[in-house]
């Protein structure tokens, strides 16, 4: 058997998660989402990624399932398509959410930072200025809680999905990293200032106590992608419920809500 056979032969046998991550290694390699979309649209004809997928999923269940009945074969078809195409959509559904987070977060520093600034140097500083360089103390520091359970949300859903391999795109990464940190320092900054207006010392969030909004953040990852993947293969009632579970469990306060299940 020549090396190009037995290449062609492995990658025959890859599973849903092995195709997903060489697929993302590959996007990764192009730095961000525009370039990698560039290269796509540069193909002739262009081939869409969740098309090139499916297909290697396809094949790969038919050569893993050769010689057994049809209706198993089909079975196993429908569960690699389900299983290939969720991961796929989860990878992108964590870069959207992240670059959303992202974006927002910029924002909301920026308005903090200029709060800040006023309350402990400018025109607004009064006789509260301690109760309020307090409050926007321990607003930074419940933003700084809500980046870190956004990314431990993150590792915990790749670990699971993904073999620990990170989905976010170079870019996103490096930004994420910066906005980490940025925080961080508007959250110092809050607290030097309240310590020389005689406020209180600042308490970090709680990290065991952080586990449940974690958990909130990894459904709010997986479900979407999971009725987007099981609506793509036909399924659409199914899809349907799940989203509804989802958009149901969103609702409810914060104790009540539920870890997300496998798909």
């Amino acid at each position: 058997m020549t090396l190009a056979r037995r290449v062609a032969k492995l990658e025959e046998a890859l599973s849903p998660t092995q195709l997903v991550l060489r697929w993302m290694t590959e996007a990764h390699t192009y730095g961000d989402v525009p370039a990698y979309v560039a290269s796509l649209l540069a193909e002739e004809p262009p081939v869409a990624p969740i098309d090139r997928l499916a297909r290697e999923a396809i094949q790969g269940a038919r050569v893993a399932n050769k010689g057994k009945r049809p209706d198993v074969v089909q079975a196993a078809i429908r569960t690699a398509l389900r299983e290939t195409i969720f991961r796929y959509e989860l990878v992108l559904r964590i870069n959207v959410v992240a670059h959303d987070l992202l974006d927002r977060e910029g924002l909301i520093d920026a308005a903090l930072s200029a709060q800040i600034a006023l309350v402990a140097c400018g025109r607004d500083r009064d006789d509260q200025a301690s109760d309020r360089l307090a409050k926007l103390r321990d607003l930074v520091l419940y933003r700084l809680g809500e980046l870190s359970a956004a990314q431990e949300a993150r590792t915990l859903v790749e670990g699971r999905y993904l073999d620990g391999h990170p989905a976010l795109f170079p870019d996103v990464a490096a930004a994420w990293v910066e906005q980490v940190q940025a925080t961080q320092l508007i959250a110092d900054m809050a607290g030097r200032f309240g310590e020389l207006a005689g406020a209180p010392a600042g308490v970090p969030p709680d990290h065991a106590s952080g586990s449940g909004r974690t958990a909130e953040l990894a459904a709010d990852l997986v479900e979407p992608a999971k009725a987007e993947a099981l609506d793509k293969v036909g399924e659409g009632r199914r899809a349907f419920e799940i989203a509804s579970d989802w958009v149901r469990a969103a609702s409810l306060p914060p104790r009540s809500k539920s870890t997300a299940a496998d798909p």
